[in-house]
């Protein structure tokens, strides 16, 4: 006879039944405590990038180190994260009347890194570096300030010439400190330089004298210096650095990885369609609406970019401060998109298969031309599906796909009908470069586009310093992009902070500042 081996697992069960059957008045607590993990002080973060020529970040034009630099210096006004300018070394900023004068008084008691004071000394030196250098991608900032001087230790006199201009924005640069001399800089900002080692890397460590209200967790960044853009995602693959900020539309591969997180953020990357306003056919808003209503801009953005897009009416992005809460108004319909065509006065030609109508004695077929750049893979494949999306509603499209130069010197001539373009907006999203009639000729208004109304918010905005002010005028100017339709507005898409998940905290990417919560960013010590 053979004796059945009982478990050791189900032996232990049947034990614990026969107690608790036994015994039904007993009651064990087994209440489990979990600590909270609290920030602790320590801990060392790598990060990319490129070595730039100088460590003054007026001389740079590396999108790696401008994004470095924010960690080591202020500015007199700054964007938040809604892209909102702020002040920030500034205590105010004031305009005269007539609106070409500002005086900005200084925040007193700031020390730079090395705990010397700021004075407007140093905001002039700022000031004239920038106009002094041969490049500098803050020098478009500076190109309507005519005069600027020190009137005491911390109040500047600055003014400006010829229009347009916007002064809180003009003010967004860093400022560095007169007195700074070799290749250790020294800022305002949460860290400071401790070590600078050529061609390898610089360690940074946290400022005693940063204007933040706290001292930042970690005790130490090292940033290493990466050979060029391409050698990032291998020098994260590898460990070299923890975090990466990645704009490839499939950033979600590295959620494969399980030690990482992602911080996505809407970008300042911008996709639509300019529209040729000399075309008579798209000169008709109700044209305009069908092509607002028949293309699929998310099945688009979900085919194309893995759905890492926010689809959006107007150029103001989602998250911004001057975006309008009212709802988007344009949703997928080929329903309204038909209506639309049939309220232009287009019908079927039966012999020719093509939406016609008569204007002024000229027959007019919805057929247009789109083109695009070669060179964005993206947009090549896009372009096809706008296509198909609109001869299903009864358009005729034709793709014409050409290299950058070849596309910007149709658009410029005028020779298009439609053309899938797009553009990385700075972040004050300033829209008079794009629509006012004065840039037809000179600035982004690529179409033509002609809006008195328009025209007139677009200049009160340039002109005030009030945010309030700005802001009423493009919940307006908002409306009107969606009524009036200038362009087709299309999406902008999502970048990620890729980040090792050793580093905890309130970690929270935006297009402008990387590490704007980095003071509340740590490294658990177990």
């Amino acid at each position: 006879m053979k004796h059945k081996i009982i478990p050791l697992a189900l032996l232990i069960i049947i034990a614990i039944l026969a107690v608790s059957c036994s015994e039904p008045e007993m009651q064990i607590d087994t209440d489990i405590v979990i600590e909270d993990e609290k920030p602790t002080q320590g801990g060392v973060i790598n990060i990319g990038c490129i070595e730039p020529k100088s460590l003054n970040p007026l001389l740079v034009n590396s999108k790696s180190y401008t994004d470095v630099s924010k960690l080591l210096f202020n500015g007199l006004v700054e964007y938040d994260e809604t892209l909102k300018p702020v002040l920030v070394l500034a205590d105010s900023i004031n305009m005269n009347d007539a609106g070409d004068k500002v005086i900005i008084k200084l925040k007193h008691n700031i020390r730079w890194s090395d705990g010397e004071y700021l004075t407007s000394d140093d905001v002039v030196y700022t000031l004239d570096t920038i106009k002094r250098a041969g490049v500098s991608i803050y020098k478009s900032k500076l190109e309507n300030i005519t005069s600027y001087k020190a009137l005491d230790d911390y109040t500047i006199e600055m003014k400006f010439g010829g229009f347009p201009y916007n002064s809180l924005d003009a003010l967004t640069f860093p400022i560095v400190a007169r007195h700074s001399t070799g290749s250790m800089p020294v800022g305002t900002g949460p860290y400071k330089v401790v070590e600078y080692n050529r061609l390898k890397y610089m360690e940074l460590e946290p400022n005693e004298y940063n204007i933040q209200s706290s001292m930042p967790y970690i005790s130490k960044i090292r940033v290493n210096f990466i050979k060029d853009i391409d050698s990032f995602d291998s020098a994260f693959e590898t460990g070299q650095i923890d975090m990466i900020n990645t704009s490839s539309y499939d950033w979600e591969k590295y959620k494969e990885s399980r030690d990482v997180n992602t911080y996505e953020y809407v970008s300042t990357d911008y996709e639509f369609i300019s529209l040729n306003f000399n075309n008579p056919i798209l000169s008709d808003k109700n044209v305009r609406r069908a092509l607002m209503y028949g293309i699929n801009r998310t099945s688009i953005t979900e085919k194309h970019l893995l759905g890492n897009a926010v689809v959006t009416d107007t150029p103001i992005r989602h998250g911004s401060w001057l975006y309008s809460e009212d709802e988007d108004k344009y949703m997928y319909n080929k329903a309204e998109a038909q209506y639309s065509i049939n309220n232009a006065g287009f019908a079927l030609n039966e012999d020719t298969k093509i939406f016609e109508r008569e204007v002024e004695g000229k027959k007019q077929q919805l057929r247009l031309r789109l083109i695009t750049n070669s060179e964005n893979d993206y947009r090549v494949k896009a372009a096809e599906d706008i296509k198909n999306n609109l001869e299903d509603i009864g358009f005729v499209i034709d793709v014409e796909i050409m290299n950058f130069e070849n596309l910007m010197g149709r658009i410029n001539k005028k020779d298009y009908d439609m053309a899938l373009v797009g553009i990385n907006f700075s972040p004050e999203i300033d829209l008079y470069n794009f629509f006012h009639s004065s840039q037809i000729s000179r600035g982004m208004n690529y179409g033509g586009y002609v809006n008195p109304r328009m025209d007139l918010l677009l200049e009160q905005s340039k002109k005030t310093l009030s945010t309030e002010n700005k802001y009423v005028n493009y919940q307006e100017i908002q409306r009107i992009i969606k009524d009036d339709l200038p362009i087709i507005s299309l999406f902008y898409k999502k970048y990620a902070l890729v980040m090792r998940n050793k580093v905890r905290g309130e970690i929270i990417a935006d297009s402008e500042n990387l590490f704007r919560t980095i003071n509340h960013w740590y490294i658990p010590k177990s």
